[in-house]
């Protein structure tokens, strides 16, 4: 039985793998140097060559199928830069966790730090009647 025909070249599929791999790359640059301008569309090229993986004919078992078509150096050209990749996706996992993070972290400061979150002048709470908790204290 003959081997399967892989679904691009050799040059067709690095040039695929590269394109996700400058994506995800990007998307980790603009999270780094938390560029809130260039982060939006980093993200939209991001879930672009990422749902090309789901997109390539026959699914990722086939990619990963082709993959394996190739002589061991091709081969091992392509995975070291799948796997590159993967690296990239996974830190760009961490890098928006701790963004979250320290989004939650200023909005709760900001809020600590606004009139309404301390006692008044007058040492009643504000937003309380009569501005006193309690007068039995």
């Amino acid at each position: 039985m003959a081997d399967p025909v892989p679904s691009m070249s050799f040059d067709g599929l690095l040039a695929f793998l590269e394109k996700i791999d400058i994506a995800v790359r990007g998307l980790r640059t603009a999270l780094e140097a938390n560029d809130m301008d260039r982060l939006p569309n980093a993200l939209e090229l991001t879930n672009l060559a990422l749902d090309s993986i789901y997109s390539y004919p026959g699914g990722v078992e086939k990619l990963k199928g082709d993959i394996n078509q190739f002589p061991e150096g091709q081969k091992e050209k392509l995975v070291g830069l799948l796997n590159e990749t993967s690296t990239n996706h996974q830190i760009n996992g961490d890098l928006i966790r701790l963004a979250m993070q320290r989004s939650a972290a200023m909005q709760s400061f900001i809020a600590q730090q606004a009139p309404s979150a301390t006692y008044g002048s007058d040492g009643g709470v504000p937003g309380s009647v009569g501005g006193v908790l309690s007068r039995k204290v």
